[in-house]
């Protein structure tokens, strides 16, 4: 996935009202970035007139017209980011930072064996991954009595 995708994508998810998507993958991008902010607070603004939808204190058109600016705010993000990685023509080589940090967020959106800002420390004989083992007949050990159990479906 390139970046121009990423941020179709985004736009897509904003456009069919799907915000808690838009900002998970925003964050996900903008992980070290400055920009990060203002998807936060952009975040925070969209969880607080949820709530307030919930408890019923919000008129309908309050909501509407904060959840609206809200999308205004993420789409101005995302034409910010575009203009500093370089997809419009307005980019400058000084935003080289931010376009290797989009860069490395894509990879890690697109990718699903992918940890990010943990230490993972193991011994043993440790393997992470798609393995599928058929075990046929086999016994499994019961977690919650301690008994056993024979059943074909975890082949």
């Amino acid at each position: 996935m390139n970046t121009q995708t990423l941020l179709t994508q985004l736009r897509d998810l904003i456009a069919r009202n799907e915000l808690p998507a838009a900002l998970t993958q925003l964050r996900t991008l903008l992980d070290n970035n400055p920009l990060l902010d203002e998807v936060v607070l952009q975040s925070g603004r969209f969880h607080a007139i949820r709530q307030q939808i919930r408890l019923g204190v919000v008129s309908h058109a309050e909501a509407s017209l904060t959840q609206n600016q809200i999308r205004a705010g993420l789409l101005d993000l995302l034409l910010e980011v575009e203009q500093h990685v370089g997809i419009t023509s307005s980019a400058t080589d000084t935003n080289a930072a931010l376009r290797l940090e989009v860069e490395r967020a894509i990879s890690i959106v697109d990718s699903k064996n992918v940890v990010v800002g943990a230490t993972i420390t193991a011994g043993g004989n440790v393997h992470i991954g798609d393995i599928i083992t058929k075990n046929e007949g086999a016994t499994i050990k019961n977690q919650f009595n301690g008994g056993t159990f024979n059943n074909t479906t975890f082949e």
